[in-house]
């Protein structure tokens, strides 16, 4: 995926540099040496095919640009998206460019001074012409594009093995009554009905925080998340009891909040579960891991009684962001207009993945993508994930929320009210 494949890790330091071209580490050393031809960018890891299409990118830069080399700092997932970016940001030697989500992460780059006006750069290059001038809203702030958009990705539907479906005669659930039927079902040939890998709690926090705002509204569901009303709203203790509801019939494997992402994606693919809750990055995965095995997917079924859009899809828009600190800045964009010409965008579709320029909107995707690419632009309202839309220590206190109520180690009224006691305190 040209976005954020979470399930991608390739190592469990704080980061991991992978070096392109004939640089040397040395040469890469202070930032504001004039000899330093070296743009970097801050990353997680786009996986195999995703590294296949950097490469092909990089290789087209250099073409033009002889004299310089990109070097991509890859981190963890998890890391990069809690401390390791900030870190990379405030370090001795900043990146030029880095990964980062639409929202409120951007707009606190740009307030912490990380994050350059793209205006008049988009306006002199290429960009201008890749781009539909509508590619840049989402990445705004204070009215001025501050991102590079690689794509809009959904971040959470349901992923289904087609033959257990097929088999226990299962159509795709309209309704949330309709998918606890599903799971009954499923439940009943040993085989758990949602596979989710929650150990580092993003997973869920996707999934439920989707569902939250499904039955709360999704203008509740951003007060809860901003502040302007408590946690453990009634509101909020009613969304919970849905959860709660999963845990008790044992709809959700068991191991849930102890193994990772990745470990999920794997329980179904081996046919461990039946249902795999998770984004459109899904596609790259399986078309690594599992290639032979059929899936589907739907969006999250309807609450009949839910106060939310019964419609609405969880997504975010990501993209790269030009550090305002560079002292490469107009040879960064040069690099992205590599990146983002019809070219390497056919590589990129090749890859499965769908950025938004103007060729990606009439090149050939795998079909399960352009679905997805639909759902994102299909009307429906679009809810931000709690920890890219929101201030990570609000998502943080309802993921953990989550994970207790998940786990059954906390009803939703305790869970709740340790975290908005936890808030209150901060």
């Amino acid at each position: 995926m040209i976005s954020k494949m979470r399930g991608r890790k390739k190592s469990i330091a704080l980061f991991a540099v992978f070096l392109l071209g004939v640089t040397t580490l040395s040469a890469c050393g202070g930032g504001s040496d004039e000899t330093d031809k070296v743009i970097r960018i801050g990353m997680t890891s786009p996986g195999d095919a995703g590294q296949a299409v950097w490469d092909a990118a990089i290789a087209k830069f250099k073409e033009a640009n002889p004299d310089w080399d990109v070097e991509l700092i890859i981190q963890d997932d998890d890391i990069y998206s809690t401390v390791g970016l900030q870190g990379l940001l405030t370090g001795g030697n900043p990146p030029d460019a880095y990964f980062e989500w639409a929202g409120a992460r951007t707009a606190q780059r740009d307030t912490d001074g990380y994050a350059a006006d793209l205006t008049e750069l988009i306006a002199s290059s290429t960009l201008k012409d890749l781009f539909p001038e509508t590619a840049f809203n989402s990445g705004k702030v204070n009215g001025k594009p501050v991102l590079l958009p690689t794509g809009s990705d959904v971040t959470n539907v349901m992923w289904y093995d087609v033959d257990t479906f097929a088999k226990l005669g299962i159509s795709v659930p309209k309704t949330w009554d309709e998918l606890m039927a599903a799971c009954s079902k499923i439940k009943a040939t040993k085989q758990d009905c949602f596979s989710v890998g929650n150990k580092d709690l993003w997973v869920a926090g996707n999934l439920f925080g989707h569902l939250y705002s499904r039955v709360v509204g999704e203008e509740t569901y951003h007060k809860i998340m901003t502040r302007e009303i408590p946690m453990n709203s009634p509101e909020l203790v009613k969304a919970y009891e849905v959860v709660a509801d999963l845990q008790k019939k044992g709809y959700v494997n068991a191991s849930a909040n102890s193994i990772a992402d990745n470990e999920g994606y794997t329980l179904f693919f081996k046919g461990g579960a039946a249902i795999l809750p998770i984004g459109s990055w899904l596609v790259g995965i399986a078309a690594d891991e599992a290639p032979n095995k059929k899936i589907d997917w739907f969006n999250m079924p309807a609450f009949s009684d839910g106060a939310g859009d019964q419609n609405s899809v969880l997504g975010v828009t990501t993209g790269y962001v030009v550090n305002a600190q560079s002292k490469k800045i107009d040879q960064t964009i040069k690099f992205f207009e590599a990146f983002f010409s019809e070219e390497i965008t056919a590589k990129w579709l090749e890859a499965g993945s769908a950025p938004l320029t103007k060729a990606a909107a009439s090149g050939d995707l795998n079909p399960l993508q352009k679905r997805l690419v639909e759902l994102m632009t299909s009307g429906g309202t679009i809810v931000a994930p709690p920890d890219t839309g929101y201030d990570l220590k609000i998502a943080d206190a309802l993921n953990v929320a989550t994970s207790e109520v998940l786990g059954g180690a906390k009803s939703p009224q305790q869970a709740l009210d340790n975290a908005e006691k936890k808030l209150a305190s901060s």
